[in-house]
């Protein structure tokens, strides 16, 4: 039986990135001062580099799960949304980790609302992905009816 990588490698870093938007939310609605002066491996950086490279993971078994999806009838506007998603959260969880990364994990305090919403943004683009996955899974079958 072939093993789909994809079902268990998108968990993670959805985790992960919620995770980071509670932290950094958090840090910066109970200690304003923190978030704008947090260090590198005190701030929500390290979570942050491992969602990315999770979600590289889980984008990539996610290209080769597409024709498993194709097999078993789902729509391709379906299997679009879901990769357009998934792309959108992939690249802006990449922008702001790099751009945490630059930053030694501190931000000046013009920017912080500029970070925050995007965290939240991509956050909330995580959660359509994964409620567009959640109805081909649950919804049409995949991989389900494809596995042997």
């Amino acid at each position: 039986m072939e093993m789909h990588v994809h079902p268990f490698a998108v968990h993670f870093p959805i985790a992960l990135i919620v995770l980071a938007l509670l932290f950094d939310w958090g840090r910066w609605f109970f200690d304003r001062d923190r978030l704008l002066s947090a260090g590198f491996w005190s701030g929500t950086t390290p979570i942050l580099i491992v969602a990315m490279l999770g979600a590289g993971v889980a984008v990539v078994s996610g290209l080769s799960a597409e024709d498993l999806a194709v097999k078993v009838g789902i729509s391709q506007t379906l299997i679009d949304q879901h990769e357009l998603a998934a792309f959108l959260a992939a690249g802006g969880l990449a922008i702001l980790t790099f751009w945490r990364i630059s930053l030694r994990g501190a931000f000046p305090a013009s920017y912080r609302y500029i970070y925050l919403v995007l965290l939240l943004f991509v956050v909330c683009v995580v959660g359509y992905g994964a409620y567009v996955g959640g109805l081909m899974v649950y919804g049409h079958g995949v991989p389900f009816k494809a596995l042997p």
